[in-house]
């Protein structure tokens, strides 16, 4: 398995803060491609909040006792003392980024950028922009560098405002269609000084 992770303070700590509007405390990425399955079991869940994107292959996430799979391009929010059982199998592939954050604004961030409120996954396209911002949430939580709270918690928001767009944009356009032009758009992008057709 390889693992690319950054902790605000020790790893796999449980930080609550109520003094900031949002705070990231933990960040990181996962590709299981070695080990035959990693499993994670929180039955009585977390303090803060965690949101997973499952950038390719399949987790397989347990809710209520049942089990569901879940794809690349999906989202998984999970709240504070929601049970959180998943398994990453290396047959699968899976690539997952991942982030914990708390504060007192939480909540009504949430209801702002509209998050399903009774759904713990939502798809939400498979933009290289979410990857883009989970790696540099990583990365500053790594460096420390000076205001580099004020940076994650505006990645994290700027995660938010994409989710909150697609799935405004879903409703009319179909996520197929969403993806292929968010593609698309990369593709010529980077690729501009290349013949295009």
């Amino acid at each position: 398995m390889y693992t690319n992770v950054a902790y605000l303070g020790k790893p796999h700590e449980d930080i609550v803060d109520e003094c900031k509007p949002i705070l990231v405390t933990a960040a990181g990425y996962y590709r299981v491609h070695t080990s035959r399955v990693i499993d994670t079991v929180r039955p009585n869940g977390r303090s803060d909040y965690q949101l997973l994107y499952i950038a390719s292959g399949k987790v397989h996430f347990y809710f209520e006792g049942k089990e569901r799979i879940i794809t690349k391009g999906n989202m998984v929010l999970f709240r504070p003392g929601e049970a959180q059982v998943y398994s990453f199998y290396a047959a699968e592939k899976p690539e997952t980024y991942w982030v914990h954050f708390t504060g007192y604004n939480v909540d009504h961030l949430l209801e702002y950028y509209q998050m399903p409120k009774n759904e713990n996954v939502f798809y939400t396209g498979t933009s290289p922009d979410y990857q883009w911002l989970y790696r540099q949430m990583i990365q500053e939580l790594q460096l420390q560098r000076t205001n580099y709270e004020d940076l994650l918690s505006m990645n994290l928001q700027h995660i938010f405002l994409l989710i909150n767009r697609y799935l405004k944009e879903y409703k009319k356009i179909g996520s197929a269609m969403l993806d292929e032009i968010e593609r698309a758009t990369h593709y010529f992008n980077e690729n501009y000084n290349k013949p295009l057709n």
